[in-house]
């Protein structure tokens, strides 16, 4: 059975609302059927998504807000789907004054957790398309 897609859009894109998106997503990729190792990869690639959000699309006087849409799409393999939109402008990172930081693998972390990452920026804001292969569906 395919769960109804999850959509929660217009959330701050701020730590405290960020975390319960991360719980909710959560709940409802392993409410799709999907092991605790693959969810476990799935929510942490969205959740970088959305703190790359909360650093680089908004400035600090106006945390703006995100979208995230996650679909299971049927067929073989099934492929779980998570969309996240923001609508600001990408601003580059402060330096991390830190002798070793770990600011800055966004992108690889993303690309290496999901099947599939599409990144798309604009005037409009950015785009995160991941993709994960759900074999079995």
């Amino acid at each position: 059975m395919t769960p109804e897609p999850y959509r929660c859009h217009g959330v701050p894109a701020a730590p405290d609302a960020l975390r319960r998106l991360r719980h909710d997503l959560m709940a409802w990729v392993l409410a799709a059927g999907v092991d605790a190792d693959r969810a476990g990869d799935i929510v942490l690639a969205s959740y970088e998504a959305l703190a790359n959000v909360a650093d680089h699309a908004y400035d600090d006087a106006e945390p703006g807000v995100v979208d995230v849409d996650a679909a299971v799409r049927p067929g073989r393999p099934g492929r779980l789907e998570v969309v996240i939109t923001d609508h600001g402008q990408w601003r580059t990172p402060v330096p991390d004054p830190r002798p070793v930081s770990l600011r800055g693998r966004g992108l690889l972390l993303l690309r290496a957790s999901a099947d599939r990452a599409d990144i798309s920026s604009g005037e409009q804001g950015t785009v995160v398309t991941l993709t994960w292969d759900l074999p079995g569906r």
